[in-house]
């Protein structure tokens, strides 16, 4: 989906092929862009920890909204304000976006829970974020959903799209990224997998592995963030954002094995073992690198629905390459991502 609020269909990929490599423009020159006071919601997260820096580096007024009970880890960037909100508060809201001209919507669900937290985060509360912006005269939301957002999906695809909905129809400017599978430093997709690794002689495979995903580095998605907060002449579309490699999930393994020199056999488990033995795991305390949920929403696939990558066609980004991004942070990084942390995706209060 290259852009405007027309959407195709998930389902209908087209075949893979490769996009025309295009020169890489220079970045926008931080000197002649206004500043902006940017709202990033979902800050105490994986992409905001890289976004944030980067917005307050290019002179925009930065606030970062968290919940206040997400623990540690807190970006220290300079220039970068935080304030305590959450968007199942109505009423925590207006403060956060007070005199703000840009929210960047990265608070999010991605797995189901009790209580309906799908519908509760990802679709009540985005709307309770965009009343709030329009009444503080907020000029332009950035939301980010997720590639393969449709009403006919799961739970998880169909609580994104009806959220890009409530964008769309909200009279607010616009601009909605769909990214693929999201990875780099401190993220929660390869640092799943290199737990595994690191624990046991085998990567136990949940199902065959066989589904295709399209990993985008999180350098590449800020890229697009940032832009997407910049730049007029991307209001009003919906971008696809992905990598240039549509993989199936065996090979991202094996490929995090021989870059990390954690090699594994995979060991494949049929659906109805999968389960029980996901379940075993857990009630032992082993780890497990996703949820039954999180596995479910993978399996759906995340790639580009054409041939055309927007990343590459709209904000002129070439996009790294799985393993050589995955090589320059794991030799940046030799204890590991982020340690064995949770699950690939944002996770639910």
């Amino acid at each position: 989906m290259a852009s405007g609020s027309a959407r195709a269909d998930p389902g209908d990929s087209g075949p893979f092929g490769g996009v025309a490599e295009c020169e890489q423009l220079d970045p926008i020159d931080a000197a002649v862009t206004p500043s902006r006071r940017v709202l990033v919601t979902g800050a105490s997260g994986f992409i905001a920890g890289h976004l944030l820096p980067r917005l307050a580096s290019r002179g925009h007024r930065v606030r970062a909204m968290w919940r206040g009970r997400d623990g540690p880890g807190r970006s220290s960037a300079p220039g970068v304000d935080w304030v305590e909100a959450d968007v199942t508060r109505p009423d925590s809201l207006d403060r956060a976006v007070l005199e703000c001209d840009v929210v960047v919507h990265l608070a999010g669900c991605s797995a189901a829970e009790p209580g309906g937290s799908l519908e509760r985060i990802n679709v009540v509360g985005t709307r309770n974020l965009l009343v709030a912006a329009l009444d503080a005269r907020v000029q332009r939301i950035v939301y980010i959903s997720a590639l393969g957002a449709s009403p006919a999906a799961g739970p998880y695809f169909r609580s994104r799209f009806q959220a890009e909905d409530a964008v769309m129809s909200s009279g607010l400017e616009h601009v909605i990224l769909r990214p693929a599978v999201v990875y780099g430093p401190s993220d929660h997709f390869v640092t799943a997998i290199l737990a595994v690794l690191r624990k046991f002689p085998v990567f136990p495979m949940l199902g065959d592995g066989t589904f295709k995903l399209q990993p985008v580095a999180v350098e590449d998605m800020v890229d697009a963030l940032t832009q997407s907060v910049e730049r007029p002449d991307v209001e009003g579309g919906l971008y696809e954002v992905a990598g240039p490699d549509r993989m199936s999930f065996v090979s991202i393994v094996r490929t995090v094995g021989e870059v990390s020199g954690l090699r594994r056999p995979i060991l494949p488990l049929p659906d109805a073992v999968a389960s029980p033995v996901t379940r075993l795991a857990r009630s032992a305390g082993f780890a497990t690198p996703f949820t039954r949920e999180q596995l479910d929403v993978l399996r759906r696939g995340s790639v580009l629905s054409g041939e055309d990558n927007p990343l590459q066609s709209v904000f002129r980004v070439k996009p790294l390459p799985f393993r050589d991004a995955l090589e320059d942070y794991l030799s940046s990084e030799p204890t590991g991502l982020a340690g064995d942390t949770g699950p690939g995706g944002a996770t639910c209060p």
